[in-house]
């Protein structure tokens, strides 16, 4: 299987202004993590918790920075609060990028298969727009979600399903 390239990605983050990552490690991401770490063009700074993630990322916006953040579906459910009381609330524009486990490919254990049944109703009722990202269309789909999350100047969502940004 094609997966994203890890240092394009980051190139592709870098050169739309993102410097912090931050967030809850998840195995959908374990390429990406490591390139992270190795890039002296970001700090990352892992979360205990998904609305912990929300607020750093929160926190460094309004200091003037941009950030992006991964998380796992499964902490969709933490995060109603900090996105609705927070970043809607105070206009922060955040990038979210959430592991779309449960899916068909993906059910390894009754949790994600329950998760990836609610993920899209989930963040319809956070009224978070979203977008899936695949190998053949990601920047076009990151072009349009930046946008939006500028427009709207609020959080967005970023669907990356098993094997598109890690093994």
């Amino acid at each position: 299987m094609f997966m994203i390239d890890s240092d394009n990605f980051l190139s592709y983050l870098t050169d739309n202004g993102f410097t912090l990552s931050t967030g809850v490690p998840c195995s959908y991401f374990k390429d990406l993590l490591l390139a992270l770490e190795k890039d002296n063009r970001f700090t990352y700074i892992p979360a205990t918790r998904e609305d912990e993630a929300i607020g750093l990322a929160s926190g460094y916006f309004l200091g003037g920075g941009r950030a992006f953040l991964i998380i796992q579906n499964s902490g969709l459910a933490n995060i109603g609060d900090a996105l609705t009381s927070l970043a809607q609330l105070y206009q922060i524009p955040l990038l979210v990028f959430v592991s779309y486990r449960g899916l068909e490919s993906d059910k390894d254990s009754p949790e994600h298969v329950v998760m990836g049944d609610v993920t899209k109703p989930v963040l319809d009722a956070y009224q978070i727009p979203y977008w899936t990202i695949q190998e053949h269309n990601w920047k076009d789909v990151l072009d349009n979600a930046l946008e939006v999350m500028e427009e709207i100047k609020k959080p967005i969502c970023i669907l990356v399903k098993k094997g598109v940004l890690g093994e």
